[in-house]
């Protein structure tokens, strides 16, 4: 399951490799510090990058189109490398969200709530 520490490592990633470019990405590099600062700050990490992955991809179609305008937008590999592992682990999360629940994970959720 990928939880905040692996995103947080991948937008690590993201801004070493922007810094490594030049200053072409350096723009790119303060942006992705400030998404990082805001995880960071979240008193519930993991709930924070589950609301941003079901923002970001609610469709398949969502997350093909963002990776199609990071391959167009930078030339270079190794940024757009390291841009689409970060958005496969947000993928992977909201893909995980917006699935279909079987009918026992229903019943462990409705009764979780009627617990209270």
């Amino acid at each position: 399951m990928v939880d905040h520490k692996d995103i947080e490592l991948a937008q690590i990633k993201v801004i070493k490799t922007a810094l490594r470019k030049g200053k072409k990405y350096d723009n790119l590099a303060k942006n992705y510090g400030e998404y990082l600062k805001k995880l960071r700050a979240e008193k519930n990490p993991n709930d924070y990058i589950k609301t941003v992955a079901i923002k970001m991809f609610p469709s398949e179609e969502a997350y093909n189109l963002r990776l199609e305008n990071y391959r167009s937008r930078y030339a270079d590999k190794d940024l757009c490398a390291s841009l689409e592992e970060l958005y496969e682990l947000y993928y992977h999360i909201a893909k995980e969200e917006n699935r279909e629940r079987s009918d026992e994970e229903i019943e462990q959720n409705l009764s979780g709530k009627m617990s209270i």
